[in-house]
This record gives C-alpha cells, sequence and structure tokens, in this order.
C-alpha cells in the first residue's frame, strides 16, 4: 500500500491519495527445485531480518536424533 500526503502550508487545503497496487503474476513459471541438506555434523544457524541485518534468533545443532 502506497500513501501520499502533500500540504501547501499553514491554514491551507492538504491533499492525501492512498493506492494499493495488486500484481498479479501468471503462473508460467516453475516451481524452484527442491535442495538437499544434511545435517549430518554440527553447524550453527540464524534467523535474520533482511533489511535491517539483525539477527533474530540463533541456534545450534550437535546431533541427529537417533533411531530407536
Amino acid at each position: 500500500m502506497l500513501h501520499g500526503w502533500m500540504g501547501m502550508g499553514v491554514g491551507s487545503e492538504a491533499a492525501a491519495a492512498t493506492a494499493v497496487i495488486i500484481a498479479i503474476s501468471a503462473s508460467v513459471h516453475q516451481p524452484p527445485h527442491p535442495i538437499e541438506f544434511k545435517a549430518d555434523r554440527p553447524f550453527l544457524f540464524f534467523i535474520r531480518e533482511s533489511r535491517q541485518n539483525i539477527v533474530l534468533f540463533s541456534g545450534r545443532f550437535i546431533s541427529p536424533p537417533t533411531k530407536s
């Protein structure tokens, strides 16, 4: 959603406009191939917010669960 506002000074009229932009895409794109990920050794992982590059969550994987 985009919103614009324009004011001309004290005591003057102000105009505001709001527009909603909807993008419709045809389903001509093929879904991406799945990526195989093997968790066969310890690793760290992070979930981060991409705009400000802030780490929201971090964790570590030590070993896979054993089958009973």
